[in-house]
């Protein structure tokens, strides 16, 4: 069932500001223009919006099941290191050989694209694909508060995370907690810095630059101005974050793996040239078309046999060009 709105987003004291379409607007894959404005307003003010009943929930349901197979696998066989140093969540990509799993609603989603032209720029460049599956039963443990980013990053969107819910997201399943607003005044110098002892699991450190988590006085005083909240997502929604947010991972209590998809847009005029997404080259043709959306897609075609999860797990989001 599609819930239709009057063009108006929802936004209910510190929550999340949602955005419902219109029947008019599903009807165009687009969005008019007091829903555009109200997705911008959250962008920039909030660093995060969702985007509600963009997706066919049937898609999400496909896709869902053949991961949460291939995280028994992983599990299984130990395949993949723990996020952020906590046994609660891993990396897991979607699955990109199969043209079963391949939706332009997911992958190239319309409305996602369009409200990135006008917060990035023109022409957003895709270059970054993984996913973020939450363990069942982690009986309470969660993420250190953090940024996706071990560098002095710019204080202007650059970069925008969207994600896509598997299933229906809330604090059994293990939503995540996002820091709203935290990325309007936010630096590297909020971070705790790099020494030649630091490591973390799928990031890479620079001795004297940050490390990904936020130093604790800063985050204890943000929590005085505006504390964390954990998303309500249904299947078909879309959550966007600015890649400067605050945010960590939550414990899932369900007996059921919580996995969102992560998909990445960057802006044209940042110099960031060597991100690309890691996509098979028999299903080349699929991705190049972008669903005939305005984004450009910046990527890698390698053989089949490729291990795309780990491949795509090997990011940097910092400046190519220093």
């Amino acid at each position: 069932m599609v819930t239709v709105s009057t063009g108006v987003s929802q936004e209910t004291g510190d929550a999340p500001r949602t955005i419902t379409p219109t029947l008019e607007e599903l009807k165009t894959s687009s969005y008019n223009g007091p829903n555009i404005e109200a997705a911008l307003e959250a962008l920039h003010q909030d660093g995060f919006v969702v985007l509600k009943n963009v997706v066919d929930v049937a898609h999400v349901e496909r896709i869902n099941s053949y991961m949460s197979k291939e995280a028994d696998d992983i599990l299984k066989n130990n395949l993949k290191p723990f996020n952020q140093g906590v046994n609660s969540n891993i990396l897991q990509g979607p699955p990109l050989k199969d043209p079963e799993y391949l939706y332009n609603d997911v992958f190239f989603n319309p409305f996602v694209i369009q409200i990135m032209n006008a917060y990035l720029g023109a022409n957003p460049i895709w270059n970054f694909v993984t996913g973020n599956n939450a363990l069942p039963r982690t009986n309470g443990l969660r993420q250190p508060v953090h940024k996706d980013i071990t560098f002095f990053h710019l204080q202007c969107p650059f970069f925008v995370i969207a994600n896509i819910p598997l299933c229906d997201f809330n604090k059994t399943t293990g939503s995540t907690e996002f820091w709203l607003g935290s990325h309007t005044s936010t630096s590297g110098k909020d971070q705790v810095i790099a020494t030649p002892d630091s490591k973390l699991a799928n990031a890479k450190l620079r001795v004297g630059e940050p490390n990904t988590f936020i130093l604790d006085e800063v985050r204890e005083e943000r929590r005085k101005i505006r504390p964390p909240i954990q998303p309500e997502c249904e299947k078909g929604d879309i959550m966007l974050r600015d890649l400067r947010t605050w945010h960590a991972g939550m414990p899932n209590e369900s007996d059921e793996y919580r996995i969102m998809l992560a998909l990445g847009y960057q802006a044209q005029w940042y110099q960031n040239h060597t991100l690309r997404s890691k996509l098979p080259l028999s299903q080349g043709n699929f991705f190049m078309k972008h669903g005939g959306q305005p984004v450009e897609v910046r990527a890698n075609l390698l053989p089949d046999e490729t291990d795309f999860g780990k491949e795509n797990d090997n990011f940097q989001f910092r400046r190519s060009v220093e």
